[in-house]
């Protein structure tokens, strides 16, 4: 099977934005600069979450500074895989590992940033968060491995939305203090917990399904009972499943 892991499923409401700014910054982008760089830009970005989230217990203004983190890992996250593309570098799986490594990364010092602002007190539902935020990345991933499908939103809202979501939840505490941040966070948490909980029992009906079409088709191809039968639906059978293989693809 054909590695898929540079053709993601793109679907999220950003999207078109996303494309036109894609094709208008490329060109732009310095010949020294290729997909390594830009992808390892995420190190330094994540760094920068951590200190601004550690400045701004004493002065919310740091908090610019997350945002901007925020922001210029949105743009070096959109232009690296570009960038590979464009000059041919056949960095595929790297970038597949690296870019997603880094992510998990990124999303540690989110947690790490914000987690400065709170209590000592929430620092369970600071792991919590974190361990239920990495929870879609592994399905993510784990459902790449099943269906060799890549997706990385979940209906119209992905990565990016939730990006610019917290760029504007950090200019609300800016302007109101870290108060908002004590009262809405165990939400939060538990708003992940759900969410987690009916993605991972949605997708199991479906590979449980998946699994019963293939042993049906099994079955067919090695029972001598049904050879005959086999034949003759054979090329059916695939069709259907091929159907049912794209239905839930696009699930």
């Amino acid at each position: 099977m054909e590695f898929a892991g540079d053709k993601k499923e793109l679907v999220h409401f950003l999207v078109p934005y996303e494309k036109k700014f894609i094709a208008a910054a490329l060109p732009h982008v310095p010949l020294p600069i290729g997909t390594v760089q830009l992808t390892l830009m995420t190190i330094l970005w994540s760094v920068g979450i951590i200190f601004a989230g550690y400045r701004a217990q004493a002065d919310m203004s740091w908090l610019w500074m997350f945002s901007g983190c925020i922001f210029l890992q949105y743009v070096t996250d959109m232009l690296d895989g570009a960038v590979g593309r464009s000059r041919n570098t056949g960095l595929i799986k790297w970038g597949f590992y690296m870019d997603h490594f880094l992510d998990y990364v990124f999303l540690s010092s989110i947690v790490i940033g914000y987690s400065f602002l709170l209590p000592v007190s929430y620092s369970l539902l600071s792991m919590l968060c974190l361990m239920l935020s990495a929870g879609f990345m592994v399905h993510t991933i784990m459902d790449f491995s099943i269906t060799n499908h890549f997706k990385i939103s979940f209906s119209y809202f992905g990565v990016s939305e939730a990006r610019m979501l917290l760029i504007v939840f950090n200019t609300i505490l800016i302007v109101t203090g870290p108060g908002l941040l004590l009262h809405t966070f165990p939400f939060f948490v538990g708003a992940l917990f759900i969410a987690l909980g009916v993605t991972v029992y949605r997708s199991q009906i479906t590979y449980a399904h998946l699994d019963a079409v293939h042993q049906s088709m099994e079955s067919m191809n090695t029972s001598p009972k049904l050879e005959t039968k086999a034949l003759t639906m054979k090329e059916g059978s695939k069709e259907a499943f091929n159907r049912i293989d794209r239905r839930l693809k696009v699930r």
